[in-house]
Parts: structure tokens; C-alpha cells; sequence
């Protein structure tokens, strides 16, 4: 019995001496990793002169892919920081660095092998000097939008080999330097949106090769910087371009073939003709949005979309007429197009559409009619043979249904008049003419004819006979 207490003591005191060890190498390893430098830096964060003050950045650790490293980002928005206050030396495993809404003037010569997306926005920054962002090696995202800027070095953006994101939107930009973009090799996306100034630097046509931009590029936005034309390259490998807000009369007649995705909303334009779209057999996504001039759609000015997906005309106010055949190649035996699923007129003046549209509208998986003044009569009937119940479609006309979702309507309800409302109260007024000059006739014809004298035979019985008044002979009497 005293050998089996033994053992157990034994025991108890092995097991007690094995979770002191655990704990021992547990504290341990714990100081082992307060001393590494990233969590130093989740304790203390950036920069190194505000470090537990208010004014310090708020810093995250989080695990980066691919395999699970850390990762640090910074946050250091709002600080009213300038450039003195931000040290150069970023903290080792930054992500990311938010130095937006700050009072910078100039990009400081931040120096990390790590960083990979920088926000400069909503600064003073007015110029960019010669290797900027040398220190960067590792960047991929830089944000430069709503800033100052008006002068760029010619090697602004060098030793950026893996930049793929730059945004220089909401600047002063005028003139750009030559072979300004040659560096970035690698470069996917260029935002040079709200320059107004620009549009004599990138209207010509040898936009890629003056300035330097490569086969990798995949967006292009050129939003508000008043392009009056534009002529690309057909063989690039664009995906995307947009050329909101500026003045377009037509759509550029130069467009790579592979573009995919094409924004030309709020130009010029008045009509939309089968010329506009020849070239763009590939496009998948058009929007022409918020035209101010915009009227009418041609015959087969859609037609060369085949691959088109989706169509928005949304708020283009002045748009009151789409062509029956615009979606229809002029070529015997053709057919429609077999991809639009999503189609907005939204906003629009359209009134009605043509039975001849039945096959595309029968495709579609969302149709947007919310705001248009339709008129639900006999020749719009044949839209409630689809199942598409959230057009949000409301009837103008007639005024039996005016205000009514298109959704609510039943088949029989619509139907169209013979004659119109106005035909109606014509026919009402011709009437009462026709009596009314009926009844003058009659009176006419019943009165005598001026010539015709009416004479009365008077007897002697008729209170009209002639009367003689004698005097009175009482006075030639005598007494």
C-alpha cells in the first residue's frame, strides 16, 4: 500500500515538473517573440516620433498570402501629417502604408523592400521629382489621385518594375514627359481621369509609344480630361476604357479589338449609328449613360455587338426612339444577338418598343424600364409574354392605368382605341354644329319672304273696323 502512495507522489511530481517546463519554455519563447521587430512595431507602430501618442498611425498584423506571413499595414490618415513628420525607413513586413487626407506637400523618400500599396491621396502634393519611389522596389498599388500635381519628372515612377496600379486622377497634370510610363513594365491599370488640360497631350494616336505605355496594360481612364478624339492602337490587349465626361460627337472609330468593356458616357453624341460600334465585335459591357444629346438608336447600330452582354442607357433623358431593326444585321438570314442579359433604359424618354424587339427582350435576364413614360396600349401587349416582372415599368398613357406597374397590368388591359380621345370631341362638336344649323334652316324656311305684304280682310264685327265719331248735338237742343 505504501509502494502504490509512493508511485503516485512519484508520479504527481513528474507530472508537476513537466507543466512548470512547458510553462517555463512557453514565458520564454513569449520574450523570444517581443523581441522580434514586428511586434515591437504592432506595440509601438509608425512613425517612430509619435509612437504611443495620439497622434501615432494604427497598425494591424495580419497574415498575408500565400503562405501565411506577416504582414503589417498602416494606417496614418487624418494625422495632418507633412513630410518631416513621416520617417523615410518603414517598419519591416509593411503591406501597406494610408498616408490620405494628411497635409503633404511632397512625397517623402520612403525606403522599404516590402511595401507593396501606397495612398497619397487627398494631399498638397504638387510635384513629382526625379526617382521618387526609388526606395520601392516591391510596390504594386500607388495612389496619387486628388492631389495638386503639375509637373512630373521624366523618371518619376523609375525603379517601379512591379507597379500595376497607378491612379494620378483629380490632378492639374498638363503636359506629360515623354516615355513617362516606359519603366513600369508591368503596369495593368492607369487612371488619368479629371486632368482637364490633358487632351491635348492624348488625343493623337501615338498615345502608347510617346509615352512609353506597355502591351500589359488592361484599363485605361481618361474620365473628364475634354478628348474630343481618341485613336488607340487595333492590336492592343486593352480590357477596359473609359471615357466618361468629356466631348465625344462620336465614338472613337480607332478601338483595340480585344476591348472588353467600354464607358462613353456623358459625351456628345446625338445619334447612335451602326459606324459607332463596327469595331467592336468583342465588347462584352457599353454604357451610354447620362447622354445630354442623345436621341435616337439607328437601324443596326447594335448589331455588330454580338458578344455584348450588358446595354445602359440609363438617364440619357432626351432618348425617345430605338430603331425595330437595331439590333438586326443588315445581312439576309441574320439573327440577334444571343448574349445581352442585362438592358436599362432607365431615365429615358422612350415611349414604346417595337414587336419587332421580341427576340432580344426574350434573352435578357433584367430589363430596367423604371422612369420611362410608357404607353401601355395594344402595340406594347406582346412585353407580358415574358417573365420578366421587375422592369419596374410604370404606364403614362392612358390615364385608366396611368401610375400602374407594367408588372400589375393584365394582358386585356392592353388595348387601343380606335379613334383617339380627341377624334371623339370632334365628332361630339361636328353634331351640335349639324343641329344647331338644322335648326336655323327650319326657322329660315318657315318666315315669310320680305316681298310678300300680309293683307287682313276687317268685318263688320272685327273690333279692327273703321270706327266714325260723331260730334256731340245735345248743344243744338233748346229747352
Amino acid at each position: 500500500m505504501t509502494m502504490r502512495i509512493e508511485t503516485k507522489r512519484l508520479r504527481l511530481g513528474f507530472s508537476l515538473w513537466l507543466l512548470c517546463c512547458c510553462a517555463a519554455s512557453g514565458s520564454q519563447a513569449e520574450q523570444i517573440d517581443a523581441n522580434e521587430p514586428a511586434l515591437e512595431f504592432d506595440r509601438f507602430c509608425y512613425p517612430a516620433t509619435q509612437r504611443n501618442t495620439r497622434n501615432s498611425c494604427e497598425c494591424s498584423n495580419v497574415d498575408a498570402a500565400p503562405w501565411g506571413m506577416r504582414a503589417l499595414h498602416i494606417d496614418c490618415s487624418y494625422k495632418n501629417y507633412n513630410k518631416e513628420q513621416l520617417s523615410e525607413l518603414l517598419p519591416l513586413y509593411i503591406d501597406s502604408l494610408d498616408a490620405s487626407w494628411n497635409s503633404l506637400l511632397a512625397v517623402p523618400h520612403f525606403a522599404s523592400d516590402s511595401l507593396r500599396q501606397l495612398n497619397l491621396m487627398h494631399n498638397n502634393i504638387s510635384s513629382l521629382m526625379e526617382n521618387n519611389f526609388g526606395g520601392l522596389r516591391s510596390l504594386h498599388e500607388l495612389y496619387l489621385g486628388w492631389n495638386s500635381i503639375q509637373q512630373l519628372h521624366a523618371l518619376s515612377f523609375a525603379n517601379l518594375p512591379h507597379l500595376q496600379v497607378l491612379q494620378l486622377s483629380h490632378n492639374n497634370l498638363h503636359v506629360l514627359p515623354a516615355q513617362l510610363f516606359a519603366p513600369l513594365l508591368v503596369l495593368q491599370a492607369l487612371d488619368l481621369s479629371w486632368n482637364r488640360q490633358l487632351n491635348q497631350s492624348l488625343s493623337g494616336s501615338q498615345l502608347y509609344s510617346s509615352y512609353g505605355l506597355q502591351q500589359a496594360l488592361q484599363t485605361l481612364r481618361l474620365d473628364a480630361c475634354n478628348l474630343q478624339q481618341l485613336e488607340l492602337p487595333h492590336n492592343l490587349p486593352l480590357r477596359e476604357l473609359s471615357l466618361r465626361r468629356n466631348q465625344l460627337e462620336r465614338l472613337p472609330q480607332q478601338l483595340p479589338a480585344q476591348l472588353q468593356r467600354l464607358d462613353c458616357s456623358e459625351n456628345q453624341l446625338t445619334q447612335l449609328l451602326p459606324v459607332d460600334t463596327k469595331q467592336l465585335q468583342q465588347l462584352q459591357q457599353l454604357y451610354l449613360e447620362d447622354m445630354p444629346q442623345l436621341q435616337s438608336i439607328a437601324a443596326q447600330a447594335l448589331a455588330p455587338l454580338q458578344q455584348l452582354q450588358q446595354l445602359s442607357f440609363q438617364n440619357s433623358r432626351r432618348l425617345s426612339s430605338i430603331d425595330p431593326e437595331a439590333f438586326q444585321l443588315a445581312t439576309p438570314n441574320s439573327h440577334f444577338n444571343s448574349s445581352l442579359r442585362l438592358l436599362s433604359f432607365r431615365g429615358t424618354l422612350l415611349r414604346s418598343f417595337n414587336a419587332s424587339l421580341a427576340p432580344v427582350f426574350g434573352q435578357l435576364t433584367q430589363l430596367d424600364l423604371n422612369g420611362v413614360p410608357l404607353h401601355c396600349d395594344c402595340e406594347l401587349a406582346w412585353l407580358k409574354d415574358f417573365p420578366l416582372n421587375q422592369t419596374n415599368g410604370r404606364c403614362l398613357r392612358p390615364a385608366r392605368v396611368r401610375g400602374i406597374l407594367l408588372s400589375a397590368l393584365r394582358r386585356d388591359d392592353f388595348n387601343c382605341n380606335r379613334w383617339p380621345r380627341w377624334a371623339y370631341g370632334l365628332i361630339i362638336l361636328s353634331l351640335i354644329a349639324l343641329c344647331a344649323a338644322g335648326v336655323y334652316l327650319i326657322v329660315m324656311g318657315l318666315r315669310p319672304h320680305r316681298g310678300v305684304t300680309m293683307r287682313r280682310k276687317v268685318g263688320s264685327g272685327s273690333p279692327y273696323a273703321r270706327v266714325t265719331i260723331e260730334p256731340n248735338r245735345q248743344e243744338h237742343f233748346t229747352s
